[in-house]
């Protein structure tokens, strides 16, 4: 599994804002990061087109980019 570490110095506020933000969302501090980067990566390389039908839940996926291979 890839890791993508952030760091922040110690007098830096943003690790307290993205904890506050997390409990008052009631998901962990990763999984608000997770939607940030989604977020953000939304209109990156996204094609128009109608999705491309898979024969199962996985194949689907795969073929219209949200999995690897």
């Amino acid at each position: 599994m890839p890791v993508i570490k952030i760091s922040f110095s110690d007098r830096e506020t943003m690790p307290d804002l993205l904890k506050r933000r997390a409990a008052e969302l009631d998901i962990t501090v990763e999984q608000l990061i997770r939607r940030f980067i989604c977020k953000g990566m939304e209109d990156y390389e996204t094609e128009a087109g109608p999705a491309e039908p898979g024969e199962t839940l996985e194949d689907f996926l795969v073929k219209n980019g949200a999995f690897k291979e």
